[in-house]
C-alpha cells in the first residue's frame, strides 16, 4: 500500500475540521517546495527610495538644543 492509499484510508474517519487541518498543512508543505520570490527592487522616486535623504551630516541636536532654538524661536515671534 502506497503512503498516499495510507494517507487516504486514514482520513476516512477524521472529522471534516481534522480533515482541513490535513489539508492546510499539505498546502503548507507544498509551499515550501515552491521557489522564493525574488525580492523586490523598489522603483526610484518611491518615497521608499528616498529614506535617508535628508540625513544630517553632523549629529542630531540634543533635546537642550531643540529647546534653546525653539524658545528663540518663540520669544522672537511674539515680541
Amino acid at each position: 500500500m502506497t503512503a498516499s492509499e495510507k494517507l487516504y484510508q486514514l482520513i476516512q474517519n477524521f472529522s471534516e475540521n481534522q480533515i482541513n487541518e490535513v489539508l492546510h498543512f499539505a498546502e503548507f508543505l507544498h509551499q515550501k517546495q515552491l521557489p522564493s520570490p525574488q525580492p523586490q527592487v523598489i522603483p526610484p522616486g518611491t518615497l521608499t527610495g528616498l529614506r535617508g535623504i535628508a540625513k544630517r551630516p553632523e549629529p542630531a541636536p540634543s533635546d537642550q538644543e531643540l529647546q534653546t532654538d525653539y524658545t528663540d524661536y518663540l520669544t522672537q515671534k511674539y515680541q
